[in-house]
């Protein structure tokens, strides 16, 4: 009877040298921008809903705030989400993996904070993310256009839809009007 070949453990757990060379980053396909728009769309869900439940504890006592102030307040905040998670979808096929790489990449885009050098360099075990080209100055200049688009969209959409700005001037201050406090 033959012995058998006992199983190297150690080999089984080592790498091999040509597979532990850091891989080029991989820019995600157009046909993810759904999948994209969806990562974005999900947790940010819950951070919208924290905003506008924090904005209506904010403003609600106040007295000339008014109920319908609340359901344009919710259009507001659920058409930041649509247009956020649009933009998330273009940034997600159109910067990551050509301007910068991440090593735990869930979503790179918020309007309301852009990617800083801090967030690209995080590690996974030994691996980090990098810039591709560019300096995080000229990345934040791209993200700035990506929040302006995201905020003006939401805007034209909440005018189109409701007629007005979203909060304006007038509903901050009912009771005053800018010719009255010159004198």
């Amino acid at each position: 009877m033959s012995e058998a070949n006992p199983i190297n453990l150690v080999q089984l757990t080592e790498i091999p040298a040509h597979l532990s060379q850091a891989l080029p980053p991989t820019p995600i396909p157009w046909s993810d921008f759904p999948a994209e728009c969806l990562w974005y769309f999900a947790p940010m869900l819950v951070v919208h809903a924290i905003l506008f439940v924090a904005f209506c504890a904010l403003v609600g006592p106040l007295p000339w705030w008014q109920p319908k102030e609340f359901r344009r307040a919710a259009i507001f905040f659920g058409l930041l989400l649509a247009a956020g998670s649009i933009f998330n979808g273009l940034w997600s096929c159109l910067v990551y993996g050509r301007l910068y790489d991440r090593v735990d990449y869930v979503f790179g885009f918020s309007p309301f904070w852009p990617i800083t050098n801090s967030v690209i360099n995080e590690t996974w075990g030994t691996d980090h993310g990098q810039l591709l080209g560019v300096t995080v100055w000229q990345l934040q200049l791209v993200w700035l256009l990506f929040a302006s688009g995201t905020w003006g969209l939401t805007i034209y959409l909440y005018r189109s839809i409701c007629g007005r700005w979203p909060l304006s001037l007038r509903a901050l201050f009912p009771h005053s009007s800018p010719s009255s406090s010159r004198t």
